[in-house]
């Protein structure tokens, strides 16, 4: 940025950028949780990394990183490289963060009873009753295959 003039951002190039859409490259949110959180209600599209269109990956991968978190695109990579898995008796006790995975898919544990994924069925990132998804997910023929925390 070059300079500020009023509510705006100049930038070297002479663009103007509302300047409460500026920040530092080294700022990063506090809760990853609540950034996917503001995508509910954006389309899904597979491949997708938007507002314009995210696919739960994208918006797993979009949400950490914006909390500084790496974190690589594919819901597979995801499940191999990120936290821990946790044992049954911790897999009922579900805390904002965990990760849940099927295979091809993954969500956002917002507490012990709610997600956030984008999904297909829903064709939208939303925040669901997590027995009720684990459930519809089951009956289309995909089970858990981990849970992990980060």
């Amino acid at each position: 940025m070059l300079r500020e003039e009023g509510a705006f951002a100049i930038t070297r190039e002479g663009w103007y950028l509302p300047l409460r859409h500026v920040g530092g490259i080294d700022n990063f949110e506090n809760d990853f949780v609540a950034v996917a959180e503001r995508f509910a209600g954006t389309p899904y599209l597979w491949g997708g990394k938007s507002s314009l269109g995210i696919d739960c990956s994208g918006l797993v991968q979009i949400s950490l990183t914006a909390a500084g978190t790496g974190c690589p695109r594919d819901s597979d990579m995801q499940q191999s490289s990120l936290g821990r898995a946790l044992d049954p008796t911790q897999s009922k006790k579900l805390q904002r963060g965990d990760l849940i995975f099927w295979k091809g898919h993954v969500a956002i544990a917002r507490d012990a009873n709610t997600i956030v994924h984008a999904n297909a069925h829903h064709m939208a990132t939303v925040i669901e009753n997590t027995s009720d998804a684990i459930a519809r997910i089951k009956a289309s023929g995909s089970e858990i295959v981990a849970i992990q925390r980060l």
